[in-house]
């Protein structure tokens, strides 16, 4: 079969499959999925029910929906904490902050990724960026300092 041929049909099957993900519901009697956080809500109740593949897909279809925004690249990266896949989420994390470079959620998973991976060192970098990127008083920041001490008073 000659290459461009095979070519046309993978961006055929993407293209279709992509329409239909955006077209269907994920769930019987659900409305179609049109936004972001429609396919983000959907993501969730799939894991929630054990569907980790569909979560996946989902979590992918709301990136593809919104490329330029930082949470659903986060939110799958959380969703690969949880399942216990690091590598997976530090990459998702890392993408949040390609999109949005002072993410805090994205830079806290990342702090708490390298704490968890013994590296207080990257954790403390990254922490030193919380500080700077959303102050003190962010939620994300004092998360982080509370795991780098957690034997500290609140």
């Amino acid at each position: 079969m000659d290459r461009s041929l095979v070519a046309v049909l993978f961006v055929a099957v993407v293209a279709s499959s992509a329409a239909l993900a955006a077209t269907s519901a994920p769930f019987e009697g659900d409305a179609p999925l049109t936004s972001e956080s429609a396919f983000l809500m959907a993501a969730q109740t799939a894991a929630n029910i054990g569907d980790m593949d569909g979560a996946v897909q989902l979590y992918h279809s709301a990136i593809i929906y919104a490329p330029g925004d930082p949470v659903p690249y986060e939110r799958l990266a959380e969703f690969y904490v949880q399942g216990g896949q690091s590598e997976l989420a530090h990459q998702y994390f890392a993408l949040a902050l390609d999109v949005q470079p002072a993410y805090a959620p994205a830079l806290r998973g990342i702090a708490l990724l390298d704490l968890a991976a013994g590296d207080r060192a990257g954790a403390q970098a990254q922490h030193e960026v919380l500080l700077h990127a959303c102050g003190v008083a962010c939620p994300e920041t004092a998360q982080v300092e509370k795991a780098l001490n957690p034997n500290s008073k609140p």
